[in-house]
């Protein structure tokens, strides 16, 4: 795989699980309102299955992101961070790719945790209260 492929799949890595957590509390949140709104009611709307079908879709991106994010740390293993700097410029983007694929890893393994608990949330919780 060559460098450019490796920093395609780093930013896919690094930025796709923040964009799905935030489309789907966003979504969730509007079906959670036109389920409960007056403006909602004709559409039939079941929010559980929607809420479900929503995190399930999201939690797929997300870990196709986290594998993406594993691909570029396995591909640029052995990149020495030294106590120098690296001899040539691709040793050097190996080294960034590297880091930033670890913190990929994390950030969407968090993601994903979030995801699940806001759709367990969606579903389990009492959307609709009249107060």
């Amino acid at each position: 795989m060559t460098l450019r492929q490796l920093g395609i799949l780093q930013w896919l890595g690094l930025l796709l699980g923040a964009g799905v957590w935030v489309a789907q509390h966003l979504i969730g949140s509007g079906l959670t309102q036109a389920d409960c709104g007056a403006g909602g009611a004709g559409w039939g709307i079941s929010n559980d299955a929607w809420q479900a079908a929503l995190a399930l879709a999201a939690a797929a991106l997300v870990l196709s992101a986290e594998a993406a994010a594993i691909t570029v740390f396995a591909r640029t293993r052995g990149a020495g961070f030294g106590d120098g700097p690296p001899s040539d410029e691709g040793e050097l983007r190996r080294t960034r790719l590297h880091f930033f694929a670890a913190a990929s890893i994390a950030a969407n393994a968090i993601f994903f945790l979030i995801i699940v608990l806001d759709g367990v949330a969606s579903i389990v919780a009492t959307g609709c209260r009249q107060g």
